[in-house]
């Protein structure tokens, strides 16, 4: 019998939900899945990595890199172990060939597809803002996370006890906000290895919105704002950065701002992926516009889910860059795949409003769940419930919780 080939482009959260689904029809499908990295990450930690596992030298030993670094990801051929009908294919996707039903990639190979996902997330916004991109850190990817940290080691290092620091983190969202929390509360740690006072080191979070977490409830920007008073952090707010230049940051009300290390965290824009295909109808941050069954314009064949995916949900408003709403719209693609391989009707994408639960430095963290809303160590340990569960979802159950211990542990 004749397999159907599902090409999946990405290993991410919509990539790996939507491939487990779909691996489950193992005498009706082919699952072939495409990704340059060759391992699945857990985002949600990455602010971890930073300056978490230091010995008493300041340094990350060998020991506890390793255990850091792999409870954020997990190789994709450890989560389709055994699974016979999924193949794994370590590439780049450069174009797409709707007419033939091909996807092309940067080792020359061609590979047809039935039915092909697009789930190849995003990458950091820079906005066009000069000397922001050559200047400023990322954190989209483990290897971000770790320049980071040895960017902010280095300075510790080199400088004297009595000579300020500047650590700036652009963006006051989600990332930006668990990022600076981090900061502060690792920080001290680090001073106190360095025998640097605490008085000439200073961290600060620029906004371009009012207030920090802007689309979150009231209750929620409120509590962060005195998180992050608590922990010492510097807002700056309304004033949005325009220029980049070494050991300086112009914002638009015309201060600047001296600075050490620079991350930001202040936008995603889809892959360049989606720029590349020729025809595809984007939207907002150049992700591609879906209909109400997640389809292409180009081909009803072609899905896109995740970041990379436009879709209009409340109050015709994209649905947010989350975990979530990645996980939701990979099993409903596999889901409705499913139906239209059994000549079954289908059924409309029904988004969830999101539900969140933010870090803010150390075993401290603020939960909106919709109908309830509650802060401290309880919210962080319902965030770590969170993550087992979702480990648990990909891995057999004692790799998951051994997978799940390590983030405990860091």
């Amino acid at each position: 019998m004749h397999k159907k080939r599902v090409v999946i482009v990405g290993g991410g959260f919509a990539g790996v939900r939507a491939a487990l689904d779909l691996a489950r029809h193992i005498y009706d499908l082919k699952i072939i899945i495409i990704d340059k990295q060759g391992f699945h990450s857990y985002p949600s930690d990455y602010y971890k990595l930073i300056l978490r596992g230091t010995h008493r030298k300041g340094h990350l030993s060998p020991a506890k890199f390793s255990l850091l670094f792999s409870s954020v990801t997990i190789s994709l051929a450890e989560i389709f172990e055994g699974q016979k009908n999924v193949e794994l294919v370590r590439d780049e996707v450069t174009g797409i060939d709707a007419a033939f039903q091909a996807v092309r990639t940067a080792s020359g190979k061609t590979i047809i597809y039935d039915w092909l996902i697009l789930a190849a997330g995003s990458v950091t916004n820079f906005y066009g803002i000069p000397g922001l991109r050559e200047r400023a850190f990322e954190l989209k990817t483990t290897a971000d996370a770790l320049n980071i940290r040895n960017a902010i080691d280095e300075i510790f290092s080199r400088r004297a006890k009595h000579e300020n620091i500047m650590i700036v983190v652009g963006g006051g969202g989600f990332s930006g906000c668990e990022v600076v929390s981090e900061l502060a509360m690792c920080v001290k740690n680090l001073a106190k290895i360095h025998g640097h006072p605490m008085k000439n080191i200073s961290i600060l979070v620029i906004e371009a919105a009012r207030s920090l977490l802007s689309n979150t409830h009231p209750w929620v920007r409120a509590k962060a704002k005195k998180r992050l008073q608590d922990l010492g952090v510097e807002a700056i707010l309304s004033d949005p950065v325009i220029d980049v230049k070494d050991g300086v940051i112009e914002l638009k009300s015309g201060k600047t701002i001296h600075y050490d290390v620079f991350i930001w965290t202040a936008g995603v824009k889809a892959c360049p992926l989606a720029e590349k295909i020729s025809g595809l109808n984007l939207g907002k941050g150049s992700c591609i516009v879906v209909n109400k069954y997640l389809q292409i314009n180009l081909d009803p064949v072609i899905f896109a889910v995740g970041d990379v995916a436009f879709c209009e949900a409340f109050e015709r408003k994209p649905l947010p860059m989350t975990a979530q709403t990645a996980i939701s719209q990979g099993q409903y693609v596999a889901y409705i795949i499913k139906r239209i391989l059994h000549g079954r009707n289908i059924f409309v994408y029904h988004p969830y409003k999101s539900k969140f639960i933010i870090p803010l430095g150390g075993h401290y963290a603020l939960a909106d769940l919709g109908w309830v809303r509650f802060e401290g160590f309880f919210a962080w340990a319902l965030k770590r419930l969170v993550a087992l569960k979702y480990f648990f979802s990909i891995l057999p159950f004692h790799k998951a919780l051994k997978l799940w211990w390590k983030g405990v542990k860091f």
